[in-house]
């Protein structure tokens, strides 16, 4: 109950505040869910043939408040508070009650435009994304970190953007003693990017560039994040500088037919050969927006995999954090907490598909359905030659050109009110692993498989 006062104290505080100072509009708006999700085989083998030993249902609430302080249309700030938990877990089980419920800040910030100026600056902790059109970006996006950005206006068809973000840091504090252990001077991951906005009538497109220096020793967080490392990775000795170029694109000129599409490069340099990563990832959708009750959609991805050889560093696409996501299971993109796979930061795949969106023959009722198509682009060799690589594991995440999968996702929402939402997710993930690729990888799985199975239900109150 303490952090729940908390936050009914703040509350009390910025409604006090907002009603004294009149030059000041508090805006709140949030979203608050409870659910169910029934998930079976999540790494792609049932626990009685050696699989993760889960449990099949779960109960997950999670809420969120953003409260905007405005002063006018050129001043806000913005403070984001978040709650999650799985119900029964440490803070809500019978031996704590509700005595410590961790209450998180998501966001936040402040954003001002500079006087007489179009050049609107964000400052603070907030959700930092490249581009990306048809499925969110590949490379970065949903990044909740510090950073400050700035963007402008330049003409009624071009914009620009420019951003620094500090990703990581490894140490909260300063080393000031001359020669101690732990070195604090190249801890961190900064990245520097840009983008120009081009929107023409039918057309938009972002073209943009994104420069990372990434710290000699932050390899202890890096080595646990699939899309920086190679398959046989090792400590840094300096310092790694990496490089990202791509562009979304938009069409809508051909309307009711609607094209997205995206592409990236990065490159990763490193000191040792082994530790360099370099790749490419394209995607693309296309929409029919025609009709009243459906709009069919085709799906498409491919990025690059790896050859099969670990001592020339990696040849996937550099990940930051990455929310690509078609289809609502294996990839990620439910509409609930904790009820998809999330297996985004693993690229080396090629995907295709066919979704039937805003399925309606009924008054605020809504259907989507997804099939997917998936296959691996990385070497089975790799695989076949070597064991226990860096952050490959024979989970379903990785895939080789010997392995496919199948996703089937049916997905139903009911707006009881307008702010209210009953959701039903359906998911199938048929997982076809090669046994002669996988099996001495790992003995104790031994090349086998099964199928994901996923229904999550659950309310969602938006306001």
């Amino acid at each position: 109950m303490k952090k729940l006062m908390i936050l009914a104290i703040l509350a009390t505080l910025v409604l006090a505040m907002a009603g004294t100072a009149s030059a000041v509009d508090l805006e709140a708006k949030g979203k608050f869910q409870f659910q169910a999700n029934f998930m079976d085989n999540s790494d792609y083998l049932s626990a009685k043939k050696n699989g993760i030993q889960e449990d099949d249902l779960n109960f997950w609430f999670r809420a969120r408040t953003q409260f905007r302080f405005i002063a006018n249309e050129n001043l806000m700030s913005e403070l984001y508070v978040e709650y999650r938990t799985r119900v029964g877990s440490a803070d809500s089980d019978l031996t704590t009650g509700s005595s410590d419920r961790p209450l998180g800040i998501k966001r936040v910030f402040l954003q001002y435009r500079f006087p007489e100026t179009e050049v609107l600056t964000t400052a603070g902790i907030f959700s930092i994304n490249l581009p990306g059109a048809a499925a969110g970006s590949m490379v970065l996006g949903d990044l909740d970190a510090g950073a400050l950005t700035i963007s402008t206006p330049i003409t009624d068809v071009i914009s620009a953007a420019v951003g620094y973000v500090r990703a990581y840091d490894s140490a909260d504090a300063d080393t000031t003693a001359y020669q101690v252990a732990g070195n604090n001077q190249k801890d961190e991951l900064d990245l520097f990017y840009a983008a120009l906005p081009v929107t023409i009538d039918g057309l938009e497109a972002t073209p943009y560039f994104m420069y990372g220096l990434i710290g000699e020793d932050t390899y202890g967080a890096v080595a646990t994040l699939p899309g920086l490392t190679g398959p046989s990775a090792a400590a840094f000795d300096k310092n790694v500088n990496a490089w990202w170029a791509g562009t979304s694109f938009g069409m809508t000129m051909f309307d009711p037919i609607v094209l997205k599409a995206d592409f990236a490069y990065g490159d990763l340099d490193a000191n040792q050969k082994r530790n360099d990563r370099s790749g490419w990832g394209a995607d693309l959708s296309l929409a029919y927006t025609g009709m009243d009750f459906m709009q069919p959609k085709f799906v498409f991805a491919y990025t690059s995999g790896e050859d099969d050889k670990t001592d020339n560093g990696s040849e996937r696409l550099p990940v930051i954090n990455n929310d690509f996501a078609f289809g609502t299971y294996y990839y990620g993109g439910s509409a609930l907490t904790a009820a998809d796979l999330n297996s985004n930061q693993q690229v080396g795949q090629m995907v295709m598909g066919l979704s039937f969106e805003d399925i309606s023959f009924l008054d605020k009722l809504t259907h989507d359905f997804h099939f997917l198509y998936i296959k691996g682009t990385n070497d089975k060799d790799l695989i076949r030659n070597n064991t226990g690589l860096t952050n490959i594991s024979a989970d379903g995440n990785f895939l080789t050109t010997k392995d496919q999968a199948f996703e089937i996702d049916f997905n139903t929402n009911y707006q009881i009110y307008d702010e209210l939402a009953a959701i039903v997710e359906f998911g199938y993930i048929g997982m076809d692993l090669d046994k002669d690729t996988w099996a001495a990888y790992n003995t104790t799985r031994d090349g086998k498989e099964d199928p994901a199975l996923k229904l999550a239900i659950g309310l969602v109150y938006e306001f």
